[in-house]
């Protein structure tokens, strides 16, 4: 995990190649981001948006999801405030996408539980879709 400013700076191009606004380059989640990917890691697509933390649950928290050549990360950041969860292709089981408007919710299923973004970009959810399922055909191809 590099934090150096060639670092985030690469994170920062791969973030606006998948479809990231500079208002969501803003994010305190996103702006986390290169202490958690790793320096030989690329990202493929990114979803942010609403997310609720449980059911019933009476406020709407902050949160992404990040898919990179090597994981899945479910990412929450505030200061001081870190909730972050992270799987393997082997372990995404699913993806689901709707779109209403100018805004779609994915729903991304795994055997870990199941991880639900709503008011996120079309053009990120598009991006992440493609990415999760081309990554996930390789390494059912690779027989890993």
């Amino acid at each position: 995990m590099a934090n150096s400013k060639a670092h985030a700076e690469r994170i920062k191009q791969e973030l606006r190649q998948a479809g990231v606004s500079r208002f969501g380059l803003l994010r305190f989640a996103i702006r986390y981001l290169p202490n958690l990917i790793h320096t030989n890691e690329h990202i493929g697509g990114v979803v942010y948006g609403r997310y609720r933390e449980s059911e019933g649950a009476p406020s709407w928290e902050e949160g992404l999801l990040v898919a990179t050549n090597r994981r899945v990360l479910f990412v929450d950041h505030k200061p001081g405030f870190l909730k972050s969860d992270e799987m393997s292709y082997e372990v995404v089981s699913g993806i689901r996408s709707s779109r209403a408007g100018p805004f779609s919710a994915i729903t991304l299923y795994s055997k870990i539980g199941d991880f639900t973004i709503l008011f996120a970009r079309n053009a990120c959810v598009q991006k992440f879709v493609r990415y999760v399922e081309k990554r996930r055909l390789e390494t059912s191809a690779d027989g890993r």
